[in-house]
């Protein structure tokens, strides 16, 4: 709701306004409202997904993987805690921005099926077999690549970008 209540405040201030929405995303509920949003009719341009050195998401805009991996190995913590449903062990790196230690987001899954039912056609059967089969991909060998139309339809309502702590502390 609140991407609809800030849309009519800006435009009441600056009619004709475009806006862009840049979401902080750890387990990307926040962001996938801002999809609905978008997909509901409210005008704006491209979400960003920010993220922190628990970059999957900005990794996979950029490359079409989806995959568990430390993007800074060094500064890496072993950790139950980096996978939305707490099962899998995966590798995260502990951050100033702690709600964004989140390597793999239940919520990102729900975006992957929208994306699959539109470049798949086939159905909403069709969709749930494509996405199973890529988290299914992700559990077992701890990524995903999906295909190029994919990761294109992706980057119609969305762009991400990577800021480390470093960045953070500017703010």
């Amino acid at each position: 709701m609140y991407y609809f209540l800030s849309y009519f405040h800006v435009q009441s201030i600056s009619p004709g306004a475009r806006i862009q929405y840049v979401v902080p995303t750890g387990n990307f509920g926040d962001v996938l409202a801002g999809y609905y949003a978008k997909r509901m009719g409210l005008p704006m341009d491209k979400l960003v997904v920010a993220t922190n050195s628990n970059d999957i998401l900005a990794r996979f805009w950029k490359t079409g993987r989806y995959e568990r991996v430390e993007s800074d190995p060094e500064a890496a913590v072993a950790t139950a805690n980096g996978a939305s449903d707490g099962k899998q062990s995966v590798v995260v790196k502990e951050t100033l921005s702690p709600a964004m230690d989140i390597l793999v987001s239940s919520n990102f899954e729900r975006l992957l099926w929208y994306l699959a039912y539109e470049a798949e056609g086939g159905g909403v059967d069709a969709a749930c077999a494509v996405v199973d089969g890529w988290m299914k991909s992700v559990k077992s060998n701890g990524r995903v690549e999906v295909p190029q139309k994919v990761l294109e339809i992706s980057r119609r309502d969305f762009i991400a970008e990577r800021v480390s702590d470093d960045q953070v502390r500017l703010l």
